[in-house]
């Protein structure tokens, strides 16, 4: 059943690691064949490069009912005229917990900078916006309609920048944790003149990463002492 995935308009996210970095990126199945797949981009952005011939990438397929994952390796990429990149067909496809990542929900600062498909800042500054919730891959945000320059919007695969900071969690974290990293919006909802922007990091610091999930936790026992934790927050 997990074969059946595999087709063409199926979205694929890809993860891979280079220079001590972390990215993600989102494709969509283009052509299927029996020893390969070749992926067109659905983020924006110059960043084919990034996956050369023989480099190994995980895979992560997302359905409305669970997420799966696969390791695979690239065979060849083009950026130009029309970008793509084919990776072997995954021998084995498997699911995965639908978060891949512990996530606490939570009140943080969020500065929002929103990128062009070059990725460069489409703004001078950036965006004050409250954080809901994070965890290792990624950080939930709510924003007021009302606040945002004219001409800003955001929708699914949009690239941003993100300065978070974390607050002071005991003698863990005594001075909370700020961090920079690129993001994609992989989901928005709106309600009324507030929308909700869900944002997977596609780009962070390796170590960062740790210090988010390690941070989570310690936010988690935080809670737990004071008898305010829940299963479902």
């Amino acid at each position: 059943m997990e074969q059946n995935l595999i087709r063409r308009g199926q979205r694929v996210v890809l993860e891979t690691v280079k220079n001590g970095q972390i990215w993600r990126h989102t494709f969509v199945i283009d052509i299927v064949l029996p020893q390969q797949l070749f992926l067109t981009p659905l983020t924006e952005g110059d960043f084919i490069s990034l996956y050369e011939p023989e480099i190994q990438v995980r895979g992560y397929i997302p359905t409305p009912i669970r997420a799966y994952q696969f390791e695979s390796r690239v065979i060849q990429s083009r950026r130009l005229p029309s970008p793509y990149i084919a990776i072997e067909f995954p021998e084995r496809i498997f699911p995965i917990q639908r978060r891949h990542f512990f996530r606490v929900r939570a009140l943080l600062s969020v500065q929002l900078l929103p990128l062009s498909n070059s990725g460069e800042p489409v703004l001078e500054n950036p965006i004050e916006v409250n954080g809901t919730d994070i965890n290792g891959g990624g950080v939930g945000v709510r924003l007021d309609l009302r606040k945002l320059p004219q001409g800003v919007q955001f929708q699914n695969h949009q690239r941003v920048r993100l300065t978070i900071s974390l607050p002071a969690v005991e003698k863990t974290f005594p001075k909370g944790l700020t961090f920079e990293a690129t993001g994609e919006i992989v989901w928005t909802r709106q309600n009324g003149r507030t929308m909700h922007l869900g944002i997977a990091f596609t780009s962070i610091d390796r170590r960062t990463q740790e210090q988010v999930i390690s941070w989570c936790f310690a936010y988690q026992r935080r809670l737990i002492r004071l008898g305010l934790w829940s299963n479902d927050g």
